[in-house]
Parts: structure tokens; C-alpha cells; sequence
């Protein structure tokens, strides 16, 4: 009985602590994406083909609408997935729905890394291409924590 309580415990506090860290990284992703907008907006907008400075104008407004519309349903997901799994690990009320969504996240960010595999042939970029594949690789860490920490606290739970 002793051991199921120390369990059902170290495993609230993971989930608590990943929980947290899914909001953080969250926010870390948003400044990420507008560091590299800053940073690369010729990679974004190629403002040089279009004619019209109407046209520029709209092209720029439609991009920095997207960029801004992803931005804030990624803040979103991860606010979802994070406070509730803090709410879990407290033993509050909290939407189901929060296993399912980082199971869907850890799966595009595990796709997500393929994008790196050109990235290795700039070797003056390698640097900030480690850091952020350890990023990315953190990421999928905190949403496997999250999901296996979820299931054995209900396993636990449920035992009882």
C-alpha cells in the first residue's frame, strides 16, 4: 500500500513538472518562430517578385496573419496540454482530452524532426541546428512523460 502511494506520487509530480515544462516550451516555440521570422523574413516573404505595393502589402499582412493564427493555436495546444496535466497531477478536474492531444503532438514532433536532415549539409548553421533539434527532442521527452505519467496515474487509481 506504502509503495502504490510513493508511486501514484513520483508520478503526479512528473506529470506536474512536464505539465509546466509543455508550457514553457510552448512559449519557447512562439519566440522561436518570431526570432526566425525576424531573423529569415527573405526566407518567408520573397517581396522582390511582386510589382504592386498594394500586392506587397497584402502578401506581408496574409503571412503575418498565418504566422500569427499558428502561433496562437500552438500557444493554445500547449496551454491545453499543460495546465490540464498540472490539474491531473493535483488531483483537480481536468479535460480527458489532454492525453490525446500530446499523443498527437509527440507524433508531428517526432515527423517534425525530418526537416533537419538537410540542415546538417550547412555546416556554418550547425550550431544552432544541434540546439535546436535538442529542443525539439525535449519536447517529445515532456509529451511522453506526460502520457505515460497520465496512464499510471489512472492505473493506480484504479487499482484502488
Amino acid at each position: 500500500m506504502n509503495t502504490e502511494i510513493t508511486r501514484l506520487r513520483r508520478y503526479e509530480d512528473d506529470l506536474h513538472v512536464s505539465g509546466t515544462g509543455v508550457v514553457i516550451l510552448g512559449a519557447w516555440s512562439i519566440i522561436r518562430i518570431l526570432i526566425e521570422l525576424v531573423l529569415n523574413t527573405k526566407d518567408f516573404i520573397d517581396l522582390d517578385e511582386i510589382d504592386s505595393v498594394g500586392a506587397k502589402a497584402v502578401t506581408t499582412a496574409l503571412v503575418l496573419g498565418l504566422i500569427a493564427i499558428l502561433s496562437f493555436i500552438i500557444m493554445k495546444v500547449h496551454l491545453y496540454i499543460g495546465l490540464n496535466a498540472i490539474k491531473a497531477a493535483q488531483g483537480k478536474p481536468y479535460k480527458k482530452g489532454y492525453v490525446l492531444a500530446a499523443i498527437i503532438f509527440t507524433v508531428l514532433s517526432v515527423l517534425s524532426l525530418i526537416v533537419y536532415k538537410d540542415e546538417f549539409n550547412d555546416l556554418t548553421r550547425i550550431d544552432t541546428t544541434i540546439a535546436s533539434i535538442l529542443v525539439d527532442l525535449t519536447t517529445i521527452y515532456l509529451f511522453i512523460v506526460v502520457i505515460v505519467s497520465s496512464f499510471k496515474i489512472k492505473k493506480i487509481k484504479n487499482e484502488d
